[in-house]
């Protein structure tokens, strides 16, 4: 695998409840962009994510795999962490070393006690999120309730739909775009006018869409009152500076079985999501005392070790996360945990149990050793 800077990685959790569609929509993603060849199915156990044999024998995730997505130049690093409450101990730590999160939300069965402690979390950790009403192409799926009740989540924040969907259900034909006032269909890779019976729905949708964005710059915003319309670069920077306040959540739709809305969903997180550069300062331990340090590669070595795996056949593996400076393949560090100093050998990108060797990872991405 190739390596990415600082500013073109993603690195994004995927939570919800259980069954929310969190693998499936990682294998959509993988799937569409070409990683694999042939799109797994949960029921088949043959998907990226679950491989371990328990997730594969109760066809659920057990623990989080990492499955890292290239896209138009950037990496996001999705990070797919298991939806029951018993394994939440998963969710706490993905989410300390994700930066941002996307909360599943079923199109059929809402808001579910899952969700709420998902979320609960994204807040301690003040994770910046997207929402996704996840499969549209089921029976009885309803967008509207599950917005209503995706608002039942939070007062303190705004929830805005970047996207409407075209169709429900078996008529389900992908989304329409807020930003670009286009209709997306299937995968989202192509585009078409906006069909005259979701005009008026688009317009009202795309003038909450713009109220955010002008709420998320002050400049923006004394433009918008005056009466002035904004460009559609201002919208977007406009609403990435809500978003990353985390004060306004966007909304948007998928069907991952069917692969509809898969690119306006990579365009999404790349647009809206927090780059590691984006991150407030960590603090970090050295020999020498505490610091803090941002997502720079000029920065001094920082990386947090936050999983480790055994497997009879490949070992131990430890999972990190950079958080200043970079690692390279074969080097020395220092473990501040055991206060010595320790040889790493070689770096890999792990894609579920797939390992991709790797020779530097810059800050903020997320490797193994």
């Amino acid at each position: 695998m190739k390596e990415y800077a600082t500013d073109f990685i993603r690195n994004v959790a995927l939570v919800s409840h259980g069954s929310g569609g969190k693998t499936t929509l990682g294998e959509a993603a993988l799937h569409f962009t070409g990683a694999i060849t042939r799109m797994g199915k949960i029921e088949a156990g043959n998907t990226v994510a679950d491989f371990e044999d328990e997730e594969i024998r109760r066809r659920l995730s057990l623990s989080t795999s990492l499955l890292p997505v290239e896209y138009k130049d950037y990496k996001i690093n999705l990070l797919d962490t298991p939806g029951f409450t018993d394994f939440v101990g998963e969710v706490i730590s993905t989410l300390r070393v994700a930066d941002g999160a996307i909360v599943l939300v079923d199109s059929v069965a809402g808001v579910e006690v899952g969700t709420e402690v998902v979320w609960d979390y994204c807040d301690t950790f003040k994770r910046p999120r997207m929402v996704v009403i996840s499969k549209m192409n089921r029976e009885n799926a309803n967008f509207q309730a599950a917005l209503e009740s995706v608002r039942s989540l939070s007062s303190d924040v705004v929830f805005v739909p970047t996207q409407l969907p075209w169709g429900e259900k078996h008529n389900f034909k992908g989304v329409i775009d807020l930003f670009g006032m286009q209709a997306l269909p299937g995968d989202g890779s192509e585009t078409e006018p906006i069909p005259d019976d979701l005009q008026d729905a688009a317009k009202e949708a795309r003038i909450a869409l713009v109220e955010a964005a002008a709420e998320g710059d002050d400049a923006l915003l004394e433009k918008y009152l005056e009466g002035d319309e904004l460009t559609a670069e201002e919208v977007m920077s406009g609403f990435r500076k809500a978003v990353l306040s985390g004060q306004f959540v966007p909304v948007l739709v998928i069907a991952s079985t069917a692969e509809f809305g898969v690119a306006p969903l990579l365009d999404s997180i790349i647009n809206l999501m927090p780059s590691p550069a984006d991150a407030p300062p960590t603090v970090a331990k050295s020999p020498s005392g505490e610091q803090s340090l941002s997502a720079s590669d000029a920065g001094p070595l920082a990386a947090y070790l936050w999983k480790t795996t055994a497997d009879p056949f490949v070992g131990k593996l430890s999972y990190m996360r950079i958080y200043s400076g970079t690692l390279n393949a074969d080097t020395r560090v220092w473990n501040h945990n055991k206060n010595v100093e320790e040889r790493l050998g070689t770096l890999y990108v792990m894609r579920g149990k797939e390992q991709l060797p790797i020779k530097l990872l810059h800050a903020g991405d997320i490797g193994t050793v």
